[in-house]
């Protein structure tokens, strides 16, 4: 009886995240799976070189590396509503890549970040009928979790105009849900409930690079296939014996993305992308945390500025510096009598040293975001800040002899 009479308070009302209101509905909120640099620049990627960083999104920009280099990212997020609602603050640590290259036409990366991220708790106190008497009681609920991905792949130039690249993502993941009842409002737990769900699927990433003869107008593109996601859940009730379910089988969303890169002037660069992500109409029929939820497609579009200065190696650092800035507007797979959407502008800076081999990527990112919680939340207003450090040497390089 007390587990049906949560189940359906639970559904009614939203779970609170310390990354968002919206993080406790389908997989979580995702988290940024691309560098500081990209970030900046309205998180448009798909046709932006990088010889000393990692362009992450698009494999077929994974040639020309100069150094072998490490790089690691660190994210801080706050987040208030426009009514009032309590904010949050989080800061993350937001993976790690390596990179490589193997001749001049090869290279090689790999990393571990994270995908989505789900926080969040809630106390509910109500009264419910029990033979004829009210009883209150009080339902503490938790969530914590979220899905991670692994990657690896390489990037090949066909000739001086095109390349092509292979990425393989390896998911893997898991959601803790807690329930305690506390009947009569005693201080004691008199029943509990937690669900655990493991989650673990594989994709597949095809991208492509074109780039003028005059190297002005770059185009990127970008494939995401599914090739297999599934998740298991396991019950540990108070009263009566647990359960476990056999795996079963998601279809994942496949994405595809286009990116333009055009240089203005020598060290001035607009870029654009665009996504737009196929999601299945059962999406979230089966998987869920605590409320099912509808789907829609999601899609995505980002443009970026990049002044990109190329000094003497001896110049003060204030003339390395690169500046970036950039605007996107992007919405959310979850559908729950209206859909979710973020719209924001992000500046930034990129800072070279030790002869650019190696760089700090600094970003900021304003956003606000709108959806199916409005009328409880209002807007959400988020300020993130980005750090990401890159650091590299000459590995892997031939020389030759005069």
């Amino acid at each position: 009886m007390v587990k049906r009479i949560l189940t359906v308070f639970l559904i009614a009302f939203p779970l609170f995240g310390q990354t968002s209101y919206y993080s406790s509905y389908g997989f979580g909120i995702e988290s940024p799976t691309v560098s500081a640099r990209y970030l900046a620049l309205g998180q448009t990627q798909m046709a932006i070189t990088d010889s000393i960083g990692l362009n992450s999104s698009n494999p077929a920009l994974w040639t020309g590396f100069i150094t072998t280099s490490v790089e690691g990212q660190l994210g801080t997020s706050f987040f208030n509503s426009s009514t009032g609602a309590p904010g949050a603050s989080k800061t993350r640590f937001l993976g790690l890549s390596m990179k490589f290259p193997i001749g001049k036409d090869i290279g090689i990366a790999m990393g571990i970040t994270p995908f989505t991220r789900m926080i969040g708790e809630l106390t509910y106190i109500d009264s419910t009928n029990f033979y004829g008497s009210m009883v209150p009681y009080r339902a503490d609920i938790g969530v914590r979790g979220g899905i991670s991905q692994a990657f690896i792949g390489g990037g090949y130039r066909l000739n001086s105009h095109f390349n092509l690249g292979l990425k393989v993502h390896l998911f893997f993941g898991s959601y803790l849900t807690k329930m305690a009842t506390d009947i009569d409002i005693n201080e004691s737990v008199n029943s509990y409930f937690r669900k655990y769900t493991i989650v673990d699927g594989s994709q597949l990433g095809l991208g492509a690079y074109w780039t003028s003869s005059n190297r002005k107008l770059s185009l990127g593109s970008y494939l995401d296939y599914n090739m297999s996601f599934k998740y298991s859940r396991f019950y540990d009730y108070y009263y009566g014996d647990d359960d476990s379910s056999a795996a079963k089988h998601i279809d994942y969303p496949t994405t595809l993305r286009f990116g333009v890169c055009q240089k203005i002037t020598k060290s001035l660069a607009f870029s654009a992308d665009l996504g737009y992500s196929i999601v299945s109409k059962t999406l979230y029929k089966d998987f869920f945390i605590f409320e099912p939820s509808e789907s829609q497609n999601p899609f995505f579009v980002g443009v970026g500025l990049e002044n990109q200065v190329f000094p003497k190696i001896n110049a003060p650092v204030w003339q390395r510096i690169s500046y970036r800035a950039g605007a996107f507007y992007k919405t959310g797979s979850v559908y729950q009598s209206g859909g979710m959407s973020e719209t924001g502008v992000s500046f930034g800076l990129g800072i070279p040293f030790n002869h650019y081999s190696n760089r700090i990527d600094l970003a900021v990112v304003a956003s606000v975001r709108d959806g199916f919680l409005s009328a409880t939340i209002g807007k959400e207003k988020v300020m993130s800040f980005y750090a990401s450090i890159t650091t590299g040497e000459l590995w892997f390089r031939r020389y030759r002899r005069f």
